[in-house]
């Protein structure tokens, strides 16, 4: 009780001296109305536009979690500025401005002043160390800006993070050098002669959540340009099983009680389990690109289906609250797609997913069980050995 005291007092203290080092944060600025905000429109699909925003002499604070607040004058400016938000249970979106952390809390780290142009490719939290978030809401933003500047003029790429081996192997692919990779982990607040940002590559809506069950094609296709290699190692297992059972793995994570019951009859069919956490992004990008089949429980790791040939089989196992991210992926992409889906029987919920799912041909199975299901993306499921029988000889 003393320490938490201690602690809301020390934070109240420190608000209050960064609020008068670098000023209150208390109006927000629309991006049209000062002439320091340069602003660029694509368009790469239908219906699909885009910002590029150029911020001269501005600043950004981050709180490395849901909110990044770009500001100029001490006003924060509404449009590259963003603060995801629960709306409803599994929906997140982009409040308002009001929202912004920086209204309550100010900017309440160091000041770091960076010489020249620094790209923002900041995302939220999950675009820190989740390699699905990596893949399609970080990196894409290097493709947009791409798409007006020349990346060689670009000094620092401020990143959510890159600790993790795939984003120090994926920003090598891209040739930024090591020299202009800046985590938020240590700068969370920067100025800079010039800072560019985008739009969300995917986010298009608002909606996070709805907006993340479909990748847009260009996003597709330009990590394929990317990172497809043209001569590759194709001595490779044609079947591969997404192995989750895994020390680092926490409790709380999603995982398949019969983990080993799985595994052993899926290794009898030819299945070669694969744990990708091990897996070099090179190896992982050749394994995919290979496969004639790939079948896992729902994780960032089915992203890789993005570099499968068009035919690949793909079978997810899933709870019923899961996302469909996965399966629109597979069908934008060309591959079979098929699922096996544990649902939760004494919830709403789950019983509408059920009924729109259940005339779904893509589907194997739906099982009804209050027993293992949850109503998110995490819990555990049991796959029952028949049902994966029928879905790998469908």
């Amino acid at each position: 009780m003393i320490k938490k005291i201690l602690q809301k007092i020390f934070k109240v203290s420190a608000y209050s001296f960064f609020s008068k080092l670098y000023g209150k944060i208390d109006e927000s600025i629309d991006f049209n109305t000062d002439k320091r905000i340069k602003v660029t429109n694509l368009n790469l699909e239908k219906k699909l536009n885009y910002k590029i925003y150029e911020v001269e002499g501005g600043r950004i604070y981050t709180d490395r979690i849901q909110d990044v607040a770009v500001i100029i004058d001490n006003k924060i400016i509404e449009g590259p500025s963003f603060q995801l938000r629960y709306k409803k249970e599994l929906q997140i979106y982009n409040s308002n401005i009001k929202d912004n952390v920086v209204f309550t809390k100010g900017t309440p780290r160091i000041l770091k002043n960076l010489e020249g142009n620094v790209l923002s490719l900041l995302t939220g939290g999950a675009g820190n160390d989740n390699y699905w978030h990596w893949l399609t809401d970080v990196l894409p933003r290097i493709a947009l800006v791409n798409k007006c500047f020349n990346l060689d003029e670009i000094n620092f790429f401020l990143l959510p993070n890159y600790k993790k081996r795939f984003q120090e192997e994926t920003l090598d692919y891209l040739k930024i050098h090591k020299t202009k990779r800046i985590s938020s982990e240590k700068f969370r607040h920067i100025k800079a002669k010039k800072i560019i940002l985008t739009d969300h590559p995917v986010v298009v809506s608002g909606d996070s959540s709805s907006d993340a069950q479909n990748i847009p094609v260009w996003v597709i296709q330009w990590l394929k340009n990317n990172f497809l290699e043209k001569n590759i190692n194709t001595q490779v297992k044609k079947k591969i099983y997404i192995d989750r059972d895994d020390k680092v793995i926490s409790k709380s994570s999603r995982s398949i009680i019969n983990e080993k019951e799985v595994r052993e009859h899926l290794i009898k069919e030819g299945f070669e389990p694969i744990k990708l956490a091990q897996t070099s992004f090179r190896e992982q990008v050749n394994l995919f690109n290979n496969a004639d089949c790939i079948a896992g429980l729902h994780g960032a790791g089915f992203a890789n289906i993005i570099f499968c040939r068009s035919g690949t089989k793909v079978i997810e196992f899933r709870n019923s609250s899961t996302g469909r991210m996965f399966e629109n992926l597979a069908k934008k992409n060309n591959l079979k797609y098929k699922s096996i889906i544990i649902g939760e029987k004494n919830l709403v919920k789950s019983k509408k997913i059920i009924e729109k799912d259940i005339n779904d041909k893509s589907i194997d199975l739906i099982i009804e069980t209050s027993k293992h299901a949850f109503i998110n993306q995490q819990g555990s499921i049991e796959i029952p050995i028949n049902e994966l029988k029928r879905a790998l000889e469908s």
